[in-house]
């Protein structure tokens, strides 16, 4: 598992967007994967501890640098739905 990504400093807007919206779709096809092989409750279980990870800074201290950024990134979080 990667623990930090690389340098993206030459990577433009476009990409980056791009890159966070497959990132937010991976997550939410991550959900639906646990809540049809494990159950609706193991993956609500799931949303909630990786929830709590994020806004506790265990998954990236840099989040709860800007709040801007930190209620974005939680606000897409806490929308996904579990079928």
């Amino acid at each position: 598992m990667a623990e930090e990504i690389e340098n993206v400093t030459d990577t433009n807007m476009e990409q980056i967007k791009i890159a966070l919206n497959a990132l937010y779709l991976c997550i939410g096809y991550s959900l639906r994967h646990i809540s049809s092989h494990e159950g609706a409750e193991s993956a609500a279980k799931f949303k909630a501890e990786m929830l709590n990870a994020l806004k506790n800074g265990d998954i990236d201290m840099a989040l709860l640098e800007e709040r801007k950024t930190f209620d974005l990134i939680v606000s897409k979080i806490e929308s996904l739905t579990i079928a």
